[in-house]
């Protein structure tokens, strides 16, 4: 691993005006898209489901869970085929992602549409695997659930995606924009069976910031080998990905050091390849 640049802070606000442009590659014959921010992963989520034509199993190596409710609803399915009816949105999915939902709660419309099944969240400094929902071979099961929200004339919030607060329990004040499902916290044990048994498509979503943010301390070179190592045996443990997906938290706002983040991207595509390849 070649040495990390002499960390600075970050500004707030700092190169938040140019868009990121997320870019593809093929490690082994897995494809790779890097983006800013995390919520452009949706209609890479999307698209995959659609491909597949089975629900995704999201494998999220992250220092945030993401979770969070209250992303404006997409239009009514009507009892439409959700195949067919997600495959008429994709033209818009990727403004959607980008305009209307925010880092914190794209993971909750991927629910509701059906995209995604089950989501295991990897917290590289904390060490732990939390499941908002579990895999079964080609079912999923304790799937967080979804609802709509009527528009509120009173505010002029229009219809918004959120968590079933009748059938999944929440953490968080109720009705809050930061309320989330309250995850099933699982052994790395269980989580291996889990990869074992599953038959539904896998994409890892890797947030940089799991492998240093700007709240990290120590020295970078010894912090990022060590969590490294972790998610090497995350990774180790999975079938091979459908995709993967690599955010550099940069926008809106900056959760990794400005200087390091290019040199984490480089240190995180050279474990895939390691893995892959």
């Amino acid at each position: 691993m070649n040495d990390p640049p002499a960390q600075v802070n970050s500004m707030p606000g700092q190169d938040i005006v140019r868009r990121f442009l997320p870019y593809e590659m093929q490690i082994g014959d897995i494809r790779t898209i890097v983006i800013d921010p995390h919520n452009e992963i949706l209609p890479y989520w999307f698209r995959e489901f659609l491909n597949h034509r089975r629900t995704l199993i999201a494998v999220r190596i992250d220092a945030h869970h993401d979770m969070f409710q209250c992303s404006p609803a997409l239009p009514s399915r009507e009892g439409r085929d959700r195949f067919r009816f997600l495959a008429s949105l994709m033209s818009c999915i990727q403004d959607y992602s980008r305009m209307m939902c925010n880092e914190g709660n794209f993971t909750c419309p991927a629910f509701h549409c059906g995209a995604v099944g089950a989501v295991y969240h990897f917290h590289p400094a904390k060490g732990r695997m939390d499941a908002y929902g579990r895999v079964s071979g080609l079912k999923t099961i304790d799937a967080p659930g979804t609802s709509l929200k009527r528009a509120d004339a009173s505010t002029g919030k229009n219809r918004q995606i959120v968590w079933d607060e009748e059938a999944t329990r929440l953490t968080g004040r109720a009705g809050s924009a930061k309320a989330s499902p309250v995850p099933c916290r699982i052994s790395m044990n269980d989580f291996w069976k889990d990869m074992q048994d599953c038959l539904l498509p896998v994409a890892v979503g890797f947030d940089l910031d799991g492998l240093y943010g700007n709240d990290d301390r120590g020295p970078i070179e010894r912090v990022v080998k060590e969590r490294l190592a972790c998610v090497k045996t995350v990774l180790g443990m999975l079938p091979r990905p459908a995709f993967i997906c690599i955010a550099r938290s940069q926008r809106p706002r900056s959760y990794i050091p400005a200087n390091i983040v290019d040199w984490l991207q480089d240190v995180a595509l050279r474990l895939i390849g390691e893995i892959y390849l």
